[in-house]
């Protein structure tokens, strides 16, 4: 039979017997709906825990601690000790197959406070201040200009004043800050641009460029926000673009905690120049040589010169166990973060795979009743099988003409479904636009990816197959003279 005349017969079946196929059908559309809206769901979720609240392809490294009962070391007792996080290890890490990249990161090792907000909450606030420093290569994709997140106080050569920053003048062949008087208070500096007058130089210094982590932004919208601005404090939501550019007061080397080990506290501008999922969760991130001379200042050569913890991003995914195995293996951890990725990710997962598989039974029963429709329908067409295989269909046409009908059902049915299931997902986030403004909440809950499509409509095609597999076998089997006798 040829395919034209095929194809012909296949939907003249279907139209003649469409009330039984639709019953027989609405289980592979639920099926399929279910399987597409929980599919959407699953990479939605996990678009926004691995790619903002945690980074999948990155996992940070940091030195193997011991608990000994009553604190956590990075020796047992001074035995077993773990090597430091240096320059050395760094390229160690580098060498790694599937390891792309390694960013040291170096945190505070003095005590630090600072101040400020006064325009957003009536008056200046005062807190400890939690930082690290980072490469700047690392975050400059999330910069619309990477070059204003650098160390300002770096070492500028120069041959002319107008090679030199605002603020700043050529002397002895180095940019140094141009001489002003410190005012104390509101009065406007004398400085240009940017620039500020620092009481200890007496000269014009650069605010220090710092990031913040989106999650921070989030946590404070999301929780401080609304639990201290309940109770009548001035604390309102900010966004992003509104806090961009805000400076604060900052003394290094000194807080409300007590003084550094050595050196005279330092006070100087942080200012928000952007933000970053790399940053520090909870503090600000510095570009990292700035905080390596602080912690040498304040802490000695040896606080400069080792990282708390290394990024290693990795060239691909799914290369993400074999490197974490051989950083294990160097006697290396992973930090809580990386772990708490690996078990999130997990975890979504199981419970997609949890809602695929009810729809794979829901579909797999709708199989079992296009098998049981099949049957009924070849019972009322034993004549008209007889009459084609009197004129010279062949077996395999009666097998391809029942099979072909099962292909169109499942092709109308996992389309449908299909649909169904997207158009769930819409009224779901149309849903969900109501609700309270929570941390991370994204603008959509659900994520399509292009294969889905193919995949669902191909899943309830196959389905549809089976289940008319033995029918359609039991057709062709059919005898003329016995087909035409009944």
């Amino acid at each position: 039979m040829r395919f034209k005349a095929l194809t012909t017969l296949v939907s003249q079946n279907v139209g003649r017997s469409k009330k039984n196929f639709i019953m027989s059908g609405f289980g592979i559309v639920i099926g399929v709906a279910t399987f597409v809206f929980f599919i959407g769901l699953g990479q939605g979720i996990k678009s926004v825990v691995l790619g903002k609240i945690f980074i999948a392809h990155q996992l940070e490294i940091v030195r193997r601690t011991f608990d000994t009962g009553l604190t956590q070391s990075d020796s047992f007792f001074g035995i077993g000790g773990t090597r430091a996080l240096d320059d050395q290890v760094a390229n160690e890490l580098l060498s790694l197959p599937g390891v792309k990249a390694v960013y040291p990161k170096m945190k505070f090792t003095f005590p630090t406070r600072g101040w400020g907000g006064k325009r957003f909450f009536g008056k200046d606030v005062w807190a400890e201040i939690i930082a690290d420093g980072i490469d700047p290569s690392l975050v400059a994709g999330d910069l619309s200009d990477p070059s204003i997140f650098r160390d300002v106080d770096a070492k500028q050569t120069c041959a002319a004043s107008s090679e030199c920053p605002t603020g700043r003048s050529c002397e002895g062949g180095q940019c140094v800050g141009l001489n002003c008087t410190f005012v104390d208070g509101e009065a406007p500096s004398t400085c240009p641009g940017d620039s500020y007058c620092a009481e200890d130089t007496s000269r014009c210094e650069l605010p220090v460029p710092a990031m913040v982590s989106y999650n921070l932004l989030e946590l404070y919208n999301g929780s401080v926000a609304a639990a201290l601005g309940g109770n009548g404090g001035k604390f309102p939501r900010i966004s992003k673009h509104l806090i961009t550019g805000f400076q604060v007061n900052v003394t290094f080397g000194k807080s409300f905690l007590g003084k550094a080990q050595k050196g005279e506290p330092l006070t100087r501008k942080l200012k928000l120049v952007g933000f970053s999922d790399r940053a520090i969760t909870v503090g600000v991130t510095l570009p990292l040589e700035y905080v390596r001379r602080l912690n040498q200042r304040f802490s000695g050569d040896d606080a400069a010169s080792t990282y708390h913890s290394m990024l290693l991003e990795v060239s691909d995914q799914g290369a993400v166990p074999a490197v974490a195995k051989a950083v294990k293996n160097a006697g290396f951890d992973m930090a809580d973060k990386t772990e708490r990725a690996e078990q999130a990710g997990m975890l979504i997962n199981i419970i997609t795979l949890v809602f695929s598989l009810i729809s794979v039974i829901i579909v797999g029963i709708a199989a079992v009743n296009i098998s049981h429709t099949f049957y009924m329908i070849i019972f009322q067409r034993r004549r008209e099988i007889g009459v084609l295989r009197a004129v010279g269909a062949s077996r395999a046409d009666i097998r391809a003409l029942i099979l072909g009908e099962a292909a169109l059902i499942g092709l109308l049915g996992g389309a449908l479904g299909a649909a169904l299931g997207f158009g769930a997902a819409q009224a779901a986030d149309l849903l969900s636009a109501g609700l309270p403004d929570f941390p991370y909440k994204p603008d959509t809950f659900f994520y399509f990816p292009v294969w889905l499509w193919p995949v669902a409509i191909g899943f309830a095609v196959v389905f549809c197959f089976f289940g008319a597999f033995f029918p359609a076998h039991a057709a062709a089997r059919l005898e003329p003279a016995e087909a035409l006798s009944n």
